[in-house]
């Protein structure tokens, strides 16, 4: 499909965040973006020259009833639905030892299984219209090695890219296309929760998290990227007209998440990060 896009994209209440850069470049590009936030706080500046193109409606995706809703109220207003952007989610911060099991099980029920039950809401329609785009923000980490402090919080994502794949071959002949996107490391507000199962002379690795920021900023790791940056590149990706299953933010991010397919194995992506974070 070319030309003007109904998109729906969750996420969007933090101006330091990727959906609410994405959302004011798509609009600012004539695309009828419907955004979905949690906090009213910044809908003034969200909205700011873009009204009659931005659309805001509440949804928690731990609130099953408020996907619907949403859905419907998009489908009411444009009459199509034309490209899903999961964007909504938090980040669990700590090793594995570190992070409480219930942590964990809860960041799946947002990132992955809050996000599965939206997609799920929105296939009827784009079925009947045979066409569509639905778009994951995941992380080209889930693509390459997962770095220590982040485990969980990959794991959701990789989840989600599992099913994901699945879900671009079943709905393949609807004319539906599925795209997992993988930023590199953001500097943005992302939500974010600390393990909290292990504290003071408990916890074997107290720097372990301090160690995790300091390679992402060092000339070793890999390098950050502006929320603005991250939703130019999503655009062109929007825009196809048959998008790729999985696509990167940049250069660097391409880099990281190529590593893997040149090695199976995983040795020296291994071996790098045991130099990096250190033996105890």
């Amino acid at each position: 499909m070319t030309g003007r896009r109904t998109v729906l994209i969750t996420g969007c209440s933090s101006p330091q965040g990727i959906g609410f850069a994405t959302a004011r470049t798509l609009a600012r590009a004539g695309h009828s973006v419907h955004v979905t936030v949690r906090s009213h706080a910044h809908l003034a500046e969200l909205l700011d020259g873009l009204e009659d193109r931005l659309f805001i409606h509440d949804l928690d995706l731990l609130d099953r009833a408020s996907m619907g809703s949403t859905v419907s109220s998009v489908l009411g207003s444009d009459g199509r639905l034309d490209t899903l952007i999961n964007n909504a989610g938090y980040g669990l911060i700590g090793g594995v030892e570190q992070v409480d099991v219930d942590q964990a099980r809860l960041n799946f029920e947002t990132n992955f299984f809050g996000t599965l039950a939206l997609i799920q809401e929105v296939l009827p329609a784009m079925r009947r219209q045979r066409s569509g785009h639905i778009v994951n923000i995941s992380t080209t980490f889930a693509a390459g090695l997962c770095p220590p402090a982040i485990g969980f919080y990959i794991a959701t994502k990789s989840a989600l890219e599992a099913v994901s794949q699945a879900l671009a071959i079943e709905v393949e002949p609807w004319g539906i296309y599925v795209t997992n996107f993988q930023p590199g490391p953001v500097m943005t507000e992302l939500s974010r929760q600390w393990g909290k199962r292990l504290t003071g002379d408990k916890d074997p690795r107290p720097t372990l998290t301090d160690e995790l920021y300091a390679w992402v900023l060092s000339d070793e790791g890999p390098g950050t990227q502006s929320a603005q940056e991250v939703a130019t590149a999503l655009r062109e990706v929007i825009e196809l007209d048959s998008p790729p299953l999985a696509a990167q933010s940049g250069p660097a991010a391409r880099s990281y998440a190529a590593t893997a397919l040149r090695d199976p194995t995983r040795a020296a992506e291994r071996a790098a990060m045991v130099t990096t974070f250190g033996r105890r």
